[in-house]
């Protein structure tokens, strides 16, 4: 009796035909949860600013210049709030395939790339994200009711699809 053993190429593929394994990127998603800021109110402002600036122009022109002074500042002061209340009630969380951002009021804006993340704990009013220097990021959730029963969940979903995606743990203690 004789046996024979034939050997089996195995199939390789072509080089026309590459199978590339890549992630997805994920969609960025943002969450405005700026204060809407009154039409009336800032129309109303602008006002009052125009009309101190031209009460202090017309007062320093009688002679009553420490007077018109002080009514051009305030005037100044009015417009100046004017143009920063928009920036001030500003809150924005955008989540980003490279980093978390958050953009709080006037000069609180904080980028996180997601690399330097290690773990994030969810909390009952807020989110702490722990980076692998040993630091920890503070991110407190002042929200109004129904942003806090409505926003807040869709807020919390998002990060930890984000933070599983890229293989970061999340661990929940809101009880």
């Amino acid at each position: 009796m004789q046996v024979s053993f034939r050997k089996f190429k195995r199939p390789t593929l072509s080089p026309l035909v590459q199978v590339e394994v890549t992630a997805t990127p994920m969609k960025t998603q943002t969450f405005d949860l700026s204060v809407p800021v009154s039409r009336l109110m800032i129309v109303t402002w602008t006002v009052f600013g125009v009309i101190e600036i031209a009460g202090g122009y017309f007062s320093t022109l009688r002679g009553d210049g420490v007077f018109g002074g002080v009514q051009f500042a305030f005037g100044l002061i009015f417009l100046l709030f004017v143009a920063l209340t928009e920036r001030v009630h500003r809150y924005v969380v955008t989540f980003h395939d490279a980093h978390l951002e958050i953009d709080g009021s006037l000069y609180r804006k904080r980028t996180i790339p997601w690399e330097t993340i290690s773990e994030v704990q969810v909390q009952l009013m807020k989110v702490e994200i722990g980076l692998k220097e040993g630091k920890r990021v503070k991110w407190r959730f002042n929200l109004s009711y129904v942003d806090n029963q409505i926003v807040k969940p869709q807020i919390i979903e998002t990060l930890n699809e984000f933070a599983a995606a890229k293989g970061i743990p999340v661990r929940d203690s809101r009880s």
